[in-house]
């Protein structure tokens, strides 16, 4: 089915300064150890000291190992979760210290897609409730209008009309997703977070649905925070790319440079991970990032990834590394980038005029 659009993009004013401005995001949850007669405290390190902008009309991916903090900082930029430490500041304003009622008026610009597309939808409720309760509780739409607009919402993202009528149990997982997308869209908002939005479908669904988001991004001028595991999606989707590692950003580059040339060992050995279609090459990749990720509840001292890492040295496991530009647009933290570049410890697929 053609996907509708609206003839008109919802898009803000264009302005110099950042859509979003995450500085210094701290999440920390404190929580019970294990003792049977007296349980400590713990705390679990889940993002650390963590910095990125987002501009207008552009997607920033977000990339890394499961429980690197990927999500945890998607959730907290939104105030899901609530931030330990750091600033968080949406077209200016900063979510921190915001009062609870101004923060909710202030969500209708911000929304996120949830990664498991049936999980995210109550089975008790048809589709048409779920996509119309959004303007239920921003007050944006008139009762009697509610139901032609959640009609409206699901053909923007290919869905037939009388889907309104019908139960999230009663579509496919790609459908779902379609549907969350069309709640999410439903106040129009100018920033997205997306949650692993295709990691739980088919590859054929996976396809359809990141053209969907391209499509909508194109005309409703939205924002994304695109965060995934898979590399080849996040190259597809993304303008720049963030890669995390146990709760900290260690390469921050854009996309067509990182993809040319990660300079940070973490990197490289994820790119080296991704299998190769040709055995020669499969076979020139000889090495792969060795050991378990570190606990967050006692992340290493130093640079994190030293404990992995075939590259570390005193430095690394003293001193931790500051993310810097190593050229413009692109920013690593590690002692060693320009060596670990040079070396391809793991092998990693450079391309040709990198």
């Amino acid at each position: 089915m053609t996907t509708a659009l609206p003839a008109e993009p919802s898009i803000s004013a264009p302005t110099d300064q950042p859509l979003l401005d995450v500085d210094g995001l701290v999440v920390h949850y404190h929580v019970r150890g294990a003792g049977r007669i007296v349980r400590s405290h713990e705390t679990v390190h889940a993002v650390d000291n963590v910095s990125f902008t987002i501009g207008r009309n552009e997607t920033l991916g977000l990339v890394g190992e499961s429980g690197c903090g990927k999500s945890t900082t998607g959730r907290a930029v939104l105030m899901l979760d609530r931030p330990s430490d750091g600033r968080v500041r949406f077209e200016g304003r900063d979510l921190v210290g915001l009062p609870a009622n101004e923060l909710t008026a202030l969500r209708r610009s911000m929304q996120m897609v949830f990664q498991d597309p049936i999980g995210s939808l109550n089975p008790r409720h048809t589709v048409g409730q779920l996509v119309a309760e959004p303007l239920l509780v921003h007050k944006l739409v008139p009762r009697g209008q509610r139901r032609q607009r959640a009609q409206e919402l699901l053909e923007l993202v290919g869905l037939p009309p009388d889907a309104v009528g019908r139960f999230p149990h009663e579509f496919s997982g790609g459908q779902c997703q379609r549907i969350g997308i069309a709640r999410a869209l439903a106040v129009e908002p100018a920033f997205l977070v997306l949650d692993e939005p295709v990691s739980a479908l088919d590859v054929s669904i996976q396809a359809q649905v990141l053209q969907l988001l391209t499509e909508l991004q194109d005309h409703l001028g939205l924002s994304y925070l695109f965060i995934a595991h898979d590399l080849a999606v996040v190259g597809e989707m993304s303008d720049r790319v963030a890669v995390m590692y146990l709760g900290k950003i260690v390469e921050l580059a854009e996309r067509d440079l990182l993809y040319a040339k990660p300079h940070h060992p973490y990197t490289q050995a994820l790119f080296s991970a991704v299998p190769a279609p040709d055995p020669k090459e499969a076979r020139e990749r000889s090495r792969f990032v060795q050991g378990e990720v570190p606990s967050s509840l006692a992340p290493p001292p130093g640079c994190r990834f030293h404990t992995r890492c075939p590259l570390a040295r005193d430095q690394c496991r003293t001193e931790e590394p500051r993310l810097e530009p190593v050229s413009e647009g692109h920013q690593v933290a590690c002692h060693f980038a320009e060596e670990a570049v040079e070396r391809n410890i793991f092998g990693t697929p450079v391309a040709a005029d990198a």
